[in-house]
């Protein structure tokens, strides 16, 4: 019986912000699409996994990108600011799914910059968040989810994954989870109305 049910944030509850997050930081920056392009996929695991602090990130992206002049106090925070885009009718899957007595967390690979976002009254609802940041670990690596069994202390298949990246519900299965993959809110409240009857 599922007691637990886990949404994936960047994707699944808000818009992917990726994107506008560097068209954000080039514009910042005055760097060009391809070079932001590369440093952020040379550099993000790090920052997602925590090994690396925004600070070093942005140094990291300036040494290869030749990228000038002042930063905010976190660009981060600021262009996903800038990106964010709640999928309201995803929380209000999310909130159902409390009000009935189902535990509601998150589990994303997230950026600590990012964390303050989670603050804010919608997500009142969730808990455990468990990020990658924290963790040390992101999505798919077995320790993340580790972690969240862990943080539950449920069973593994007490506890129901929302992603929209079909390789973290694999990861997710292979440790006794159960998944769901994402497409869009509709789709999500028929494959739940299936599961939890």
């Amino acid at each position: 019986m599922i007691k637990a049910v886990i949404f994936d944030w960047g994707g699944v509850l808000i818009e992917n912000p990726t994107e506008g997050i560097l068209r954000y930081c080039r514009e910042v920056l005055g760097i060009g699409t391809g070079c932001m392009l590369a440093a952020y996929r040379k550099l993000i695991p790090y920052l997602q996994e925590g090994k690396i602090s925004e600070e070093e990130f942005w140094k990291g992206v300036r040494r290869r990108t030749g990228a000038k002049g002042m930063l905010p106090d976190s660009l981060w925070l600021e262009a996903f600011e800038r990106s964010y885009v709640e999928k309201k009718d995803v929380f209000a899957v999310a909130h159902a799914l409390h009000g009935r007595g189902f535990r509601t967390g998150i589990l994303s690979n997230t950026e600590k910059p990012a964390r303050p976002i989670m603050g804010r009254e919608p997500y009142r609802i969730f808990d455990p968040i468990v990020l990658s940041w924290q963790v040390g670990s992101a999505k798919p690596q077995r320790r993340i989810f580790e972690a969240l069994i862990e943080t539950l202390h449920l069973e593994p298949h007490e506890v129901l994954l929302i992603d929209d990246v079909a390789a973290n519900i694999a990861a997710a299965k292979d440790l006794g989870l159960q998944g769901i993959l994402f497409t869009d809110a509709e789709t999500l409240r028929r494959d739940l109305g299936e599961l939890l009857r």
